[in-house]
């Protein structure tokens, strides 16, 4: 399965605030970043990220969520949220639902556990004009190397440029 990891991320590396809060995000990337969804059909996603988005962004309508949890009673009843324990049974999920590619959309810790596993084949990173200080980075809890290849860089508009990479395996 190809795994893609999509974030959109502040100049000093943070995806969100410490409280998770990601509004500063603009509106060019959030499209850029609906479509990209649309277009893979699967994402994962932690617990704490979907909670905190649940009835804003997830879950999204038309594509399998795939939501991370350590939580084994949670089952849902909407046919789009299957919940996992782990990077490599949120792919084997994936897979039994007819999927050979997702999107990883965070947040830290769930894209770290799936940098430690070695599970991210290619990354977009939409960066952002603008600097946290603090907050959540990009991969929580890693202590790992991960080699990239450049693919290219596009502008998005609003000052926002979006880098592409492989990941050399």
């Amino acid at each position: 399965m190809k795994v893609t990891l999509y974030m959109a991320v502040s100049i000093d590396g943070f995806i969100a605030k410490k409280d998770g809060d990601s509004d500063w995000v603009s509106p060019v990337d959030s499209t850029n970043f609906e479509q990209k969804i649309k277009e893979k059909g699967c994402i994962f996603v932690g617990r704490r990220t979907f909670d905190q988005y649940q009835g804003d962004l997830y879950p999204v309508k038309g594509v399998t969520n795939i939501v991370l949890t350590s939580d084994l009673s949670l089952k849902s009843e909407n046919d789009d949220v299957i919940y996992a324990q782990s990077p490599s049974d949120a792919i084997k999920q994936a897979q039994a639902k007819g999927h050979d590619r997702a999107l990883l959309i965070g947040g830290g810790t769930t894209n770290g556990l799936f940098l430690k596993e070695g599970l991210i084949d290619e990354v977009f990173l939409s960066v952002h004009p603008l600097i946290l200080g603090n907050g959540i980075k990009l991969f929580e809890g890693i202590e790992t190397d991960l080699k990239l290849r450049f693919i290219d860089q596009k502008e998005l508009g609003e000052g926002l440029t979006q880098l592409h990479y492989s990941v050399v395996k």
